[in-house]
């Protein structure tokens, strides 16, 4: 709650400064910030969100890595993207490594499915979590969606 928390208030703060545009605010979020992002996107209005491998909820990661344990009673906070997803209406880019093995790319899929504005897929191949930003593929779309919502 306190990531949630912290997220809503730098939003707010850099949203009512006088040099910026409100309506051009992107937000991004990377693996485990992705779930913020998702959460800040869900109660404030933004030009946009990209997500860097993505979630549908830290309980199903949880489950799939440690299929013998009952994450369900023992995570504490469950980061429910996919809950909150087709609630969202704003422009999504959401950029997988295809070899990520952190966050399998079928988790990113189902918050990408269940996003309920526009949205893009990028895999790219090879990639694996912590490699997924050297990669020549992974910058190019991000500017792209950058300029996009700045006109």
């Amino acid at each position: 709650q306190a990531l949630f928390a912290d997220a809503e208030l730098v939003f707010d703060a850099l949203a009512a400064r006088a040099d910026v545009d409100r309506g051009r605010i992107v937000l991004v979020g990377r693996s485990l910030g992705s779930g913020v992002a998702t959460y800040v996107a869900s109660r404030r209005e933004v030009a946009g969100v990209v997500l860097i491998s993505p979630y549908d909820s830290m309980t199903a990661l949880g489950q799939r890595h440690y299929p013998f344990l009952p994450v369900r009673l023992l995570l504490k906070h469950p980061f429910d993207s996919l809950a909150r997803a087709p609630a969202i209406s704003a422009p999504l880019l959401a950029i997988v490594g295809e070899r990520d093995g952190i966050i399998p790319p079928e988790h990113s899929r189902r918050l990408f499915d269940a996003w309920g504005g526009p949205k893009r897929w990028i895999s790219i191949p090879g990639a694996g979590h912590n490699d997924l930003g050297t990669q020549r593929e992974f910058w190019e779309p991000i500017a792209e969606f950058l300029a996009e919502r700045a006109r």
